[in-house]
């Protein structure tokens, strides 16, 4: 106990470390797009423009609108400096699958729109909208297949990709992001799979190591704890005594009763016993190995306090009196040969 609360005073006076993360300039940055696919006149479709997630005739399509979008939202209390770099292009490529590898043939970008150092103050949001059709990207493909007589696969992506850059009193952060779409180009009937907005979150953070201390009243228990036990210490040091002889020979013999009680018999007294030959034993296991051997008790007469006469235990035979006394000091002197 008084360890314990000994420990218990180091930990309570002893400071603890913790990390502390505080954040000084969070943002938020989301960029993707809108489109429109745009038809020619014709007898089957009343309204000229078909919003998202329908099913396109490529026959009388006229052109893709997509309308690029990119936000860049700092923490309000926080002033930055915002820089945006955009470009918006559409990436032909043929190419051939080999296993899970897929090798690139040939390819080509076609650039469409390009900004850069556009700057805004602590939040930023732009918008541009492109228009397309599919005839460019298909003649170039179709050239370059006659050239290559070969026919890979192929595909189109229209890409808006960029990057922000915040600078704040606490540092810069550059954020970069990607959306593509890809073209369905050589089909009579197509679908646009718009794929998500690309989303990011990050901060600036400071990280402090801080002491943490617990209160000083606390002290109090610990320091009740070992004040008790010095005093029991002190109290069983003072007032503990040593057992006397008397009473050393009363515990061994209620612990000799406790582990060997099974094979002990009291007795009242002899009745016209005896022995011409008596064998005094040391100790009592060698009692018992005795007892087994020739399949006797151990026998002993109770005075009036309970306790074995003279201190002794004894087994008789038919030709030896086998004897074990509690306290060697206490072995009588026999008149006749003893060993």
């Amino acid at each position: 106990m008084i360890c314990l609360s000994a420990f218990s005073i180091y930990k309570i006076i002893t400071p603890k470390t913790e990390e502390e993360v505080t954040t000084l300039y969070s943002y938020t940055m989301t960029a993707g797009g809108d489109y429109k696919v745009h038809l020619k006149e014709n007898e089957i479709y009343s309204n000229m423009v078909m919003e998202e997630n329908m099913i396109y005739p490529k026959s009388i399509f006229d052109k893709l609108s997509v309308n690029f979008h990119a936000e860049f939202a700092g923490s309000q209390d926080t002033e930055s400096n915002i820089r945006l770099d955009y470009a918006i292009e559409v990436i032909v490529r043929g190419f051939q699958v080999k296993g899970d590898e897929k090798r690139i043939v040939y390819e080509k970008i076609f650039p469409l729109v390009k900004h850069y150092n556009w700057k805004y103050l602590n939040s930023a949001l732009m918008n541009e909208e492109v228009s397309i059709d599919f005839t460019e990207y298909e003649d170039y493909i179709n050239n370059v297949e006659s050239i290559l007589n070969a026919d890979p696969s192929s595909e189109a992506l229209l890409v808006f990709k960029g990057k922000f850059t915040s600078k704040t009193e606490f540092g810069k952060k550059e954020e970069e992001f990607s959306y593509s779409i890809p073209l369905p180009l050589f089909e009579s009937l197509f679908t646009i799979d718009k794929p998500a907005f690309v989303e990011k979150t990050d901060s600036i953070t400071q990280v402090e190591f801080v002491d943490i201390s617990l209160s000083k009243y606390l002290l109090f228990i610990p320091g009740t704890i070992i004040f008790i036990m010095l005093l029991l210490i002190t109290y069983i040091t003072l007032f503990t005594i040593p057992p006397t002889e008397e009473e050393k020979l009363v515990l061994k013999f209620k612990s000799i009763m406790r582990k060997h009680g099974s094979r002990i018999v009291r007795v009242s007294r002899y009745i016209g016993a005896s022995w011409e030959r008596v064998m005094v034993i040391n100790d009592i296991e060698g009692m018992i190995k005795i007892s087994d051997e020739c399949n006797i008790p151990i026998f002993y007469i109770s005075d009036e306090r309970g306790m074995p006469l003279e201190n002794s235990m004894f087994i008789p035979t038919k030709d030896i009196n086998y004897k074990y006394y509690l306290s060697e000091t206490r072995i009588p002197l026999f008149p006749k040969t003893t060993t």
